[in-house]
């Protein structure tokens, strides 16, 4: 519970819970690279932020592992035009906790997205937050 609050209090933005489908590579470093391999995993997002996300995958992924990500952003409270967004994000690594069943929680901060994704993902985590 303690856990809990601090790591909520560490955060700069508030998190969503979501049940998205994640397609991840691992950019680098190297040696994580050559372990995975240059295949492209599909994992599932639990939480999303402007700033970050939280997938469950089946591999254990060190901390300060770069990762490029490619999901879809299904927003059904948006103007039909942007319902559905593709987006391509690259990001890090920053905790990784090993669940049951040979699971990992791995919370992955934002380095680099465009400008109309990070709107995409503002507008989905306002209009849901207003709606739920």
């Amino acid at each position: 519970m303690v856990e809990d609050r601090l790591q909520s209090e560490r955060r700069r933005h508030k998190r969503l819970k979501v049940n998205f489908t994640v397609i991840y590579r691992v950019n680098k470093p190297l040696e994580v690279r050559m372990v995975i391999g240059d295949k492209e995993v599909h994992a599932l997002m639990m939480d999303l932020s402007e700033g970050g996300m939280c997938i469950l995958t089946d591999y254990n992924i060190p901390t300060r592992t770069n990762l490029f990500i490619k999901f879809v952003l299904i927003n059904l409270n948006a103007y039909k035009d942007e319902r559905v967004k593709s987006m391509e994000i690259t990001g890090e690594v920053r905790y990784n906790l090993a669940m049951q069943d040979h699971l990992y929680r791995i919370g992955i901060c934002f380095t680099e997205i465009d400008k109309k994704d990070k709107v995409a993902i503002t507008n989905f985590l306002n209009m849901s937050a207003i709606s739920g």
